[in-house]
């Protein structure tokens, strides 16, 4: 049986509080989609790539040449290299049980993933496309991300609410901090000093010390937190909150903690992703919505509603922003591209997140 299926874990956990951590008093403004004009861009699936089971994290190489996929099932997890020109899977390669969260290093030579149904992170060499290292981490992993100078990696457990902090150059535990409740996903600052992690049981984002490690705050959120993302300024995160009967997106200012914006959105929001270029936001969407909302940063406007093979789960933005590649436990990967705009090499960055490439 699988650990991990958004947004059921909405559904199903018990609301807890964290004892002694800074809570940040602030308020909940609504902003309506219907309230704003929807930009011209057009979006539209290019390519849907088959995989073997059931089709979780992604992640795009810091050059943009490879999109980086976990799936399979508990017995037999896999990571998939995939070719973000031909759109075709490369190579396979096996990993823990259930994998899902996956983050590349900066300089694009290490791939890091969670293995949710075992407990561990693997460690990938992406020139020997091997296994090098395998870590024992907390209990049900989801979050996985590199900090922008690569010398961590961080990884949010579902079941245990702990961050453990690894050294890259050891692949070793370092610390092992419990943040509270369900620790689902995680952005980190561009300067690395920073962790946010999202908690789907109450309804707040745990801020992180990443060099002390230590819990700092928390960031109240109107609804349950699953995925989050950061640009690459460091002064917004995008959060996709959803629970059995509503989904929104709510915007926070990383300055004051407090949310300028909330977006309802399609139901079963899951995955959240800023494009580089810092225009457009994609929010993967499982089941009954079965899309990916596209929208406007500078608007809050969506953009378009993109649908997809069933069950959407994470998202992942290519560096010059023309391509957001969405997994689907139904075996997929869809690739959805703005159509509408010309687009620079595969490998230009944009300043939009930094997510894509460290990881969420």
């Amino acid at each position: 049986m699988m650990r991990y299926r958004p947004p059921t874990p909405v559904q199903r956990c018990l609301l807890r509080g964290v004892a002694g951590t800074a809570i940040l008093a602030v308020g909940f403004p609504l902003a309506s989609p219907a309230a704003f004009a929807a930009p011209n861009d057009t979006f539209a699936v290019t390519a849907t790539i088959p995989v073997t089971g059931t089709a979780e994290g992604i992640a795009i190489s810091p050059d943009g040449t490879r999109a980086f996929a976990t799936h399979g099932e508990e017995s037999a997890g896999q990571l998939s290299v995939i070719d973000t020109t031909s759109r075709t899977v490369l190579r396979t390669i096996a990993v823990g049980n259930f994998p899902v969260g996956v983050a590349v290093s900066p300089d694009g030579r290490i791939v890091y993933v969670g293995n949710n149904g075992d407990d561990t992170l693997s460690v990938i060499d992406t020139a020997t496309n091997t296994v090098t290292a395998t870590v024992s981490v907390g209990d049900g992993p989801l979050g996985v991300a590199v900090t922008p100078n690569g010398s961590k990696v961080l990884i949010a457990s579902q079941f245990d609410g702990h961050l453990t902090i690894i050294d890259t150059a050891t692949n070793t535990v370092t610390h092992t901090l419990a943040v509270g409740g369900t620790a689902m996903f995680l952005a980190i600052t561009p300067d690395g000093r920073t962790a946010y992690i999202t908690g789907i049981d109450g309804h707040s984002i745990a801020v992180v010390d990443i060099a002390t490690a230590t819990l700092t705050g928390r960031l109240p959120t109107p609804s349950a937190p699953v995925t989050i993302d950061i640009t690459d300024n460091g002064r917004t995160l995008y959060v996709a909150e959803s629970t059995d009967r509503s989904s929104q997106v709510t915007i926070i200012d990383t300055a004051t903690g407090s949310v300028t914006a909330t977006i309802p959105v399609a139901e079963g929001a899951t995955g959240i992703d800023v494009a580089p270029d810092g225009h457009t936001v994609y929010i993967a969407h499982s089941t009954p919505t079965n899309a990916v909302t596209v929208l406007d940063t500078a608007t809050r406007a969506i953009s378009a509603t993109v649908p997809i093979t069933a069950n959407g789960q994470l998202v992942a933005v290519t560096p010059n922003s023309a391509d957001a590649y969405v997994t689907s436990q139904f075996d997929t990967i869809s690739v959805i591209s703005n159509t509408s705009a010309p687009t620079g090499p595969p490998g230009t960055p944009g300043s939009g997140s930094l997510g894509t490439i460290f990881g969420s």
